[in-house]
């Protein structure tokens, strides 16, 4: 599966999920499936990231930041949510950062001292997981990840994360 960072926000870097399809197809994918306009594609084969994003480029003019994964590796990511519970309750309200590398040794620490009393956070296994009970707007560990990881990032709360497992399991 493909994560796009970045694209269909405010009315710029449109891209629309039929060409992302299309796109994708011409990299490798089959049985494309895309989920909601941020960027979110299931489908069969292999496809390369770099590859994606520079056929992403080439019709449209921009590049986002791409993530690929397996569904494996995206039901590893939810597996290993400490958050889960809560985003049961509230998909809205737990979100999953991927992070496309190693974040920096002091992201940790750095999180602690911008959060806000009521957000939890915790980086594991290529991903940051987050706890915002006001959501990801009012969050102060969302405004300052990039900066504090150093890493490319795309985010997606639990209610996405649980929809492209179902995508990818049942088609």
């Amino acid at each position: 599966m493909a994560l796009l960072r970045g694209i269909n926000v405010g009315g710029a870097r449109k891209l629309p999920m039929k060409t992302l399809a299309a796109i994708i197809e011409g990299v490798g994918g089959a049985d494309v499936r895309t989920y909601v306009q941020s960027g979110n594609a299931v489908f069969d084969g292999d496809v390369d990231a770099g590859a994606l994003g520079e056929a992403i480029e080439a019709e449209m003019g921009f590049r986002p930041h791409v993530f690929v994964l397996t569904l494996k590796a995206l039901k590893k990511a939810a597996e290993d949510c400490p958050f889960a519970e809560a985003g049961e309750a509230d998909g809205k309200t737990v979100h999953v950062v991927f992070l496309g590398g190693a974040p920096a040794p002091d992201a940790a620490a750095r999180f602690d001292e911008v959060k806000t009393p009521a957000e939890e956070f915790v980086i594991d296994g290529g991903a940051l997981y987050i706890h915002s009970p006001a959501g990801l707007s009012k969050s102060k560990i969302a405004e300052r990840m990039d900066r504090i990881l150093k890493v490319p990032t795309t985010a997606r709360n639990w209610n996405t994360v649980k929809a492209l497992i179902a995508l990818g399991e049942h088609g």
